[in-house]
């Protein structure tokens, strides 16, 4: 059934992730070579520039050497007989053929719903979550917001923007119930930018630093408990299949620095935690994290796959972290790993995605 696919893997972006992308498409490049599809390679640079590239797949890794070499600029044209075209020298456009994209992209531009709008107006079938889930996974608060009025436990969290004064800043923290806080980018991805506030004299750095990702930033409770992972697969009008459920296990009592601080070949004594697959938690607390996690996914109308990433109480109380809706895919990281723990190989599991995406998923 894949024979003769063509599949469109984009890569890189505009986000502070643009190097996590190069070894989630490193790692999603080596796994797809193995079935009967062919592969189109279109980078994204750190200046947003499309790039269509035909050389080595060996060249798509950290420093960027792919976009020296056997590149053509992209364009994307809207419409019915739209699609990904490349810029020759001459001024006219050559067609990329692609029968479905496979966006490899984290943070703002990848997974934020902007790539995917753009692939909707090109009429091209992509693989991952739409336009609407993208955008609300991306914003903390929104999707906060959402899944609360689901039913779904939240942590208490209120909104500021750049600019604010003290007294929004300190209502914002008695919103949450007072210190300690964490304060993040409400639109960024991973731990970029996060900060665990203990006091208001660690306010203003922590400000700073978020302010300096997203104008928009969410002051969130702090809860105490252990945070586990959902690797989820399928679309919301049909059957979801979850892999193994992980826990992260931080040392320093700070909190978990998500994977890409664990580098391939990294100082095992320089990160701060560990992942644990399966999660080391009560079976009734494992019913609860696996219904909230696919109650999660449906509420913010996933589709394609995602990681669901929740908190535990050491009272069981289960409650909602953030979701990844393009998680990472690098050999090491979370979401290959709980599906792997499952009887599932990311070649498969890239293989049903694709196939699903060309079929039409539900969004």
């Amino acid at each position: 059934m894949s024979q003769n696919l063509r599949v469109a893997v984009l890569f890189g972006g505009t986000s502070s992730e643009h190097d996590i992308s190069l070894r989630s498409a490193t790692n999603v490049l080596s796994e797809l070579d193995g079935l009967d599809y062919e592969l189109e390679l279109v980078g994204i640079t750190r200046d947003g520039a499309w790039l269509h590239y035909t050389g080595d797949e060996a060249d798509v890794c950290e420093g960027d050497a792919w976009a020296t070499h056997d590149v053509l600029p992209v364009v994307l044209v809207p419409g019915e007989e739209g699609g990904l075209f490349e810029h020759l020298a001459d001024g006219t456009l050559r067609r990329i053929p692609a029968d479905v994209v496979l966006p490899v992209l984290h943070g703002q531009g990848g997974e934020d719903g902007v790539t995917q709008a753009l692939l909707e107006a090109a009429r091209l079938p992509y693989v991952g979550c739409g336009v609407l889930s993208s955008a609300l996974c991306m914003d903390k608060d929104a999707s906060h917001r959402l899944a609360g009025a689901s039913g779904i436990r939240v942590p208490k969290c209120a909104v500021l923007y750049r600019g604010c004064d003290e007294t929004s800043v300190d209502a914002a923290v008695r919103a949450c119930g007072g210190y300690p806080v964490f304060v993040k980018p409400s639109r960024g991805g991973s731990s970029y930018g996060v900060s665990k506030v203990g006091d208001v004299s660690e306010m203003g750095h922590a400000l700073e630093v978020a302010f300096a990702l997203d104008p928009k930033v969410s002051v969130e409770e702090a809860i105490v408990g252990t945070e586990v992972g959902c690797a989820i697969i399928g679309d919301p009008s049909g059957e979801l299949e979850m892999g193994v459920v992980d826990e992260t296990v931080v040392s320093d009592g700070g909190f978990f620095h998500i994977h890409q601080d664990q580098t391939a070949g990294a100082d095992a004594s320089t990160m701060n935690s560990s992942l644990r697959c399966p999660a080391q938690i009560p079976a009734d607390v494992m019913e609860r994290v696996r219904e909230t996690g696919f109650a999660v996914y449906r509420a913010l109308y996933c589709s394609g796959f995602a990681r669901v990433d929740l908190f535990v109480t050491p009272t069981g109380e289960v409650i909602l972290n953030e979701v990844n809706t393009i998680p990472g895919l690098t050999r090491y990281s979370r979401f290959p790993e709980m599906m792997r723990a499952a009887g599932r190989d990311l070649a498969g599991v890239l293989d049903q995605l694709i196939l699903a995406a060309v079929a039409g998923p539900d969004r």
